[in-house]
């Protein structure tokens, strides 16, 4: 096995598009960084990966794709959103077996950390051994959702942290995804961090 193969690949989930305060609210992200960044783990956070891959900073791009709706300019919006959630990958042919064979190349392959650079958030996702979403109460999100649900169909644990409601008063279909991914409800970062690193012998 090359030496540059990651031990353990994840991903971070929280809204980006309707996020008002998105500077503020991925402090949760630092916290993530400094706890579990060592060389064997890869960490994909889709905001520092959408800036590499539009060349645009996460505001720009967001004031960007909405100007490209708010402008009848279709194709170029799909072009972006294509290039985000699918990197390289063609999403013309058989959307759910390509997200298959994406899952079964992590399971056979692995990830190195240079993959990182190449994925799309699709692909990040099925890449990895589990995901760490933050959803905040009044915050709406579609993408943090979609990325829950797919974890839930391919049985990648979500590990959901609700900062400010109970799993009791947030959504029962996403606490149901969740659980059924195999993953866990934690209500701060640090109890998260602590169980992951139990659970992953980190």
């Amino acid at each position: 096995m090359q030496n540059d193969k990651l031990r353990l690949t994840f991903y971070e989930a929280s809204a980006i598009e309707h996020n008002s305060n998105i500077l503020e609210s991925e402090n949760w992200k630092e916290i993530i960084k400094k706890e579990l960044s060592f060389p064997d783990i890869g960490i994909y956070n889709p905001t520092e990966r959408e800036t590499q891959k539009t060349g645009k900073t996460v505001e720009e791009n967001i004031k960007y794709i909405s100007n490209l709706k708010r402008s009848g300019h279709y194709k170029e919006f799909h072009d972006i959103m294509t290039h985000i959630w699918w990197g390289g990958v063609n999403d013309s042919v058989n959307r759910v077996e390509t997200m298959t064979l994406l899952r079964s190349r992590f399971l056979i392959d692995g990830n190195s950390r240079a993959d990182l650079n190449y994925f799309g958030d699709y692909e990040a996702v099925l890449r990895s051994d589990f995901i760490i979403a933050y959803k905040e109460k009044n915050v709406k999100t579609i993408g943090t959702i979609c990325e829950i649900h797919i974890c839930y169909l391919f049985n990648i644990p979500v590990y959901l942290i609700l900062p400010d409601q109970t799993k009791t008063e947030a959504n029962s279909t996403l606490i149901d995804l969740v659980i059924k991914s195999g993953g866990n409800v934690f209500y701060d970062v640090n109890s998260c961090v602590k169980y992951i690193k139990e659970i992953y012998k980190i």
